[in-house]
């Protein structure tokens, strides 16, 4: 299989844009400067739930000029586009695929490839992505996390590990070469659950972190604790501002 150059670039909190030969993927923009988009080159916005650090309904009009657009929502941010839809009833609004959990839909980028989007069940809100598009897989957590909390009653925390544990039962074993997932400062002890279970039960190749709130201090926190990483081989990417761009060989 032919090597595959693509660029990832971390726009903050849990956004990102990600750059491929023939399309673009916008994930959970809220907030942050985009760069500059070939408007020759099909984009995808996803967007994993409603709640405001995730969904900018911004994102619902200021592509009208791109080309094509692609919209892939999970069902729950229906509601919020009705709202929106209906505060400028006379101005065009895009044709929008809202995923329940579990669903699956195809795509195509702008060349005619393939790209299948497969929506995880939140152990929060919404949905979370896993995409295979050129024979890579990709993985967007949107806010499906071991959500476990300092204080909060035992019987709680034990039911949200279960209940994260169960949907990571569809990555049990499968290549994920980019993988998005929470390292969120405000669970404490805690902060390195998620992350730990993700790479002890799938193969990750690039790692980038999210959902943290501004500390990019606690990438560097998990990097440097001493026990081990559960994959050796991931290489977990060390996000230190917003706007910052990798170049990728998958």
């Amino acid at each position: 299989m032919d090597t595959v150059n693509m660029k990832v670039t971390y726009l903050a909190h849990s956004g990102f844009l990600l750059e491929w030969a023939h399309c673009y993927w916008l994930f959970d923009y809220y907030r942050g400067a985009i760069p500059k988009l070939d408007p020759g080159k099909k984009l995808f916005v996803f967007v994993s739930h409603s709640h405001g650090d995730h969904f900018n309904p911004a994102v619902l009009r200021m592509f009208s000029g791109h080309g094509q657009v692609e919209y892939v929502f999970s069902n729950e941010v229906k509601r919020a586009c009705l709202r929106e839809q209906k505060k400028q009833p006379g101005e065009p609004f895009p044709r929008i695929s809202f995923l329940n959990a579990w669903a699956d839909a195809a795509f195509e980028d702008g060349a005619g490839n393939a790209l299948q989007v497969h929506a995880m069940h939140s152990t929060d809100c919404g949905a979370a992505f896993f995409i295979r598009y050129l024979g890579r897989q990709a993985y967007h957590a949107g806010d499906l996390h071991w959500w476990t909390w300092p204080g909060e009653p035992e019987e709680e925390n034990r039911q949200m590990a279960g209940n994260f544990k169960k949907e990571m039962e569809y990555l049990e074993g499968k290549q994920i070469d980019l993988a998005f997932t929470p390292l969120d400062p405000r669970q404490e002890e805690d902060f390195d659950l998620g992350m730990d279970y993700l790479l002890a039960h799938a193969k990750a190749r690039y790692v980038f972190p999210m959902h943290f709130w501004d500390d990019f201090s606690v990438i560097s926190r998990y990097l440097g604790r001493k026990k081990p990483c559960p994959d050796a081989d991931a290489a977990i990417m060390k996000i230190e501002r917003d706007g910052q761009s990798w170049e990728v060989d998958l």
